[in-house]
């Protein structure tokens, strides 16, 4: 289930910086932030056992102002189970890390310049295929003119999210994980990216993307592969195109995704990724998976309406996705938003079928 956290979790690591004049003033001019958050989901099965659950969550997060261009920031999540259907909320937890009823998600001091910044500790990552929190050292280079360089090293990491059980920080195989990440603006439309990614006894991978509009028509071509460390494991890959418009008020989008035939896309989303169009997407990384998706999204009288259909075929066998959204505004800084997927399907996850539909509601309150 995707991420559905709206504030600490999609921080940027070049955010907005309040200057001061001595260490005094930067905690004195420091920022309280946080949220407050209730969320219930319920799925049902087409075999099995039908599950769901209900959670409170709080964020809390507190940043000093800037003193000669550093600063340092703490984070806090915490979650209480308001309601559980046959063991929902504890198979909500993250794959990876041992369950906790909260967790320190952030906890960094950063250094910033009008050519670089540093930051050393836990902190939140959004790249394409690192995402989530991560125990790390990243440096963003601005120095060179329509360029940004991102080199980093991360230790740990941890999905948690304000829609799930907690999981604590764990290891990234035993040596972490390193990436290097460029883009290039060649002018206003059009990016390109490339980027390198290493994680010892793991994988490693290379990757790029290029994005641009043509007469209001937006463009995005994707490649990446992996080359795994494990003896006899096939090497994956992903190749993948996403296509935007807008008519009127209509924002309209779809694209195709195709993995590679031997390993589908190997352990490219071991720290992440965001290819996968819709809100589940059992089978679209799956070995020789080929998906089209096609999307809708409008504000009708301030209700943020959206809907996408995807399909991903494998041989003779597909899987069907409906996914259909409506979120809104209610009150300054207080957001509402809900989503209902259907999934049909051939495919099967241990033995049982990936046949189901389920819906999630949550209420976030932000300051």
């Amino acid at each position: 289930m995707k991420k559905l956290t709206m504030s600490l979790a999609v921080a940027s690591i070049l955010g907005s910086t309040v200057y001061a004049s001595s260490i005094e003033d930067a905690f004195a001019k420091g920022k309280v932030t946080g949220e407050l958050s209730v969320y219930t989901t319920s799925t049902n099965l087409k075999t099995g056992t039908d599950t769901g659950y209900s959670l409170g969550a709080i964020s809390l997060g507190y940043e000093t102002a800037s003193v000669d261009g550093f600063k340092a920031s703490v984070g806090f999540m915490g979650t209480t189970e308001l309601s559980d259907k046959n063991g929902g909320f504890a198979n909500s937890k993250p794959a990876n890390g041992n369950a906790a009823k909260s967790i320190m998600n952030i906890a960094n001091v950063s250094y910033a310049s009008d050519k670089y910044t540093v930051i050393a500790g836990k902190q939140a990552i959004d790249l394409e295929w690192i995402e989530d929190y991560h125990e790390a050292v990243v440096g963003v280079v601005t120095a060179i003119p329509n360029a940004t360089i991102i080199v980093g090293h991360t230790e740990r990491k941890t999905a948690s999210a304000n829609d799930a059980s907690l999981a604590e920080f764990y290891k990234i195989g035993t040596k972490g994980a390193s990436v290097i990440d460029a883009t290039y603006s060649i002018n206003e439309t059009t990016k390109v990216n490339g980027y390198y990614m290493d994680a010892p006894e793991v994988f490693s991978a290379i990757g790029g993307k290029v994005s641009t509009e043509v007469s209001g028509l937006g463009i995005i071509g994707k490649y990446a592969q992996s080359s795994e460390d494990a003896v006899s494991t096939a090497n994956g890959k992903i190749m993948a195109l996403d296509l935007t418009y807008k008519v009127g008020e209509i924002g309209l989008n779809g694209g195709y995704i195709k993995t590679g035939k031997d390993n589908g896309i190997g352990s490219l989303s071991t720290l992440g990724d965001k290819i996968s169009p819709a809100d589940s997407g059992l089978a679209v990384y799956n070995a020789d998976a080929k998906t089209m998706y096609v999307g809708a999204s409008t504000n009708v009288v301030g209700f943020d309406l959206g809907a996408i259909y995807a399909k991903t075929k494998v041989a003779a066998s597909d899987e069907k996705e409906l996914n259909l959204s409506i979120g809104k505004e209610i009150a300054k800084n207080f957001k509402a938003k809900a989503l209902y997927a259907n999934i049909t399907s051939d495919f099967t996850t241990s033995g049982v079928s990936n046949d189901k539909s389920y819906y999630f509601a949550q209420l976030v309150y932000s300051f």
